[in-house]
């Protein structure tokens, strides 16, 4: 599923880890090349996604040690933020690890990272949204691993039945739901959260910041009519939230037979594949808004330590992981999508039934904001969560995002 955790006390360790970072970095004259290119014993620190994910992962690192330049020991980390956060903090970090999106902003402020982007192969090959989301003041600090879009999963028996095609303008998703929708079975289910409801503010022609995250943009009428359009087809039924066929996230109430569609990112094939095999499923774009397309793109990176002391064995490791060979290798057993353009048309041609997920990257919003912004995340989604049980009003939503934001930004 979606990989978006919150951090605890994150600001705070991240700060500590930021000073020691700088002292381990004055041990190598600012060449930021510590350690040998070769015979260098690294850490790699990565989060469970699911056991196919971590399959691919160590196939990817066993592969990589049987070159005989360097040895990487891979931890899997059931608590990886808490395991991150804590090594940062104490000066000891891996010399790889995983970094969210959604994260890179705290870690670019306190100087944890080594700016690699723009050292690995190719750095152009990558779609610029996703350059963009691990870019912080001007810096590029590390090259995507791959990348995720939200679109709508449909239940093609359901549609059949029901004589329908895939929505493609809100009116027609309203229409469509509601024709799906029986007792105990909204037409449409999703999570109430900006993850989610974020795809129809870009279709509106809104978003909660203007590109650079420099101002608040959330009280307009094109957010007004985004969360309306929302709120108004959950007041009719038509659309619900997990909780209200009680499911933990769209794919599962999907799965389960609870509702006919939903809206979530190409991590829903390996649950649909794993959990409810017998469901026959395809997938569509999201249907266009009063702007046209919308999406959001989530995405990692592979971040080197700046208190690394193999940054040279470091970089080579990235390097090899996000070369379009392994990247594609990795990509192809997990449906995950390749964050290099050119692999793009080889990984749909194999899997055809995806190429909305892609096609997404063209427009995607990224979710990624500014040290601090989570505050006004939450915020954001209490509204949303207030607006799908039908007790807070647009205004109250949209002007109470808005002030919480201009407190962060100023």
């Amino acid at each position: 599923m979606l990989r978006i955790r919150p951090v605890p006390t994150l600001l705070t360790t991240l700060v500590l880890a930021g000073t020691l970072a700088a002292t381990a970095a004055c041990g190598d004259n600012g060449s930021g090349t510590q350690g040998d290119a070769s015979g260098a014993k690294l850490t790699m620190y990565a989060w469970s996604s699911s056991p196919a994910e971590d399959t691919v992962l160590r196939k990817a690192v066993e592969d990589y040690n049987k070159q005989n330049r360097n040895t990487v020991e891979l931890k899997v980390l059931p608590e990886y933020d808490t395991a991150l956060t804590t090594a940062l903090a104490g000066g000891e970090p891996p010399d790889v690890f995983y970094v969210n999106d959604n994260k890179l902003p705290d870690l670019g402020k306190n100087g944890v990272l080594e700016p690699i982007g723009d050292k690995v192969d190719n750095p152009g090959d990558f779609y610029d949204t996703l350059k963009q989301s691990f870019t912080y003041k001007g810096t590029y600090y590390c090259a995507p691993k791959d990348f995720s879009t939200l679109q709508l999963v449909y239940n093609t028996a359901d549609f059949d039945a029901a004589g329908l095609k895939p929505p493609t303008t809100w009116d027609e998703l309203t229409a469509a739901a509601k024709a799906l929708t029986k007792p105990g079975h909204p037409g449409l289910v999703l999570a109430p959260e900006f993850y989610r409801w974020g795809a129809f503010m870009a279709e509106a022609g809104a978003w909660p910041t203007d590109d650079a995250v420099t101002k608040m943009t959330a009280d307009t009428a094109q957010m007004r009519t985004a969360l309306q359009y929302l709120a108004d087809n959950h007041k009719a039924g038509w659309f619900g939230t997990p909780a209200s066929v009680g499911a933990g996230w769209g794919g599962e109430a999907f799965g389960k037979g609870t509702t006919s569609m939903t809206v979530e990112g190409n991590w829903i094939v390996g649950a649909m594949k794993n959990d409810f095999p017998s469901v026959k499923y395809a997938v569509a774009e999201l249907p266009a808004g009063p702007s046209g397309k919308g999406t959001m793109s989530f995405s990692a990176c592979y971040g080197v330590a700046k208190a690394s002391k193999n940054k040279t064995a470091a970089l080579d490791f990235v390097k090899f992981l996000t070369s379009p060979d392994e990247q594609y290798a990795v990509t192809k057993e997990f449906p995950v999508m390749p964050s290099r353009k050119s692999l793009a048309d080889k990984w749909v041609a194999d899997k055809p039934e995806l190429k909305a997920f892609v096609s997404g990257a063209d427009y995607a919003k990224k979710s990624v904001f500014v040290p601090g912004f989570s505050t006004v995340i939450d915020t954001f989604n209490d509204g949303i969560q207030g607006l799908a049980k039908g007790n807070k009003q647009v205004d109250e939503v949209v002007t109470g995002t808005q002030k919480a934001g201009a407190s962060v930004l100023g």
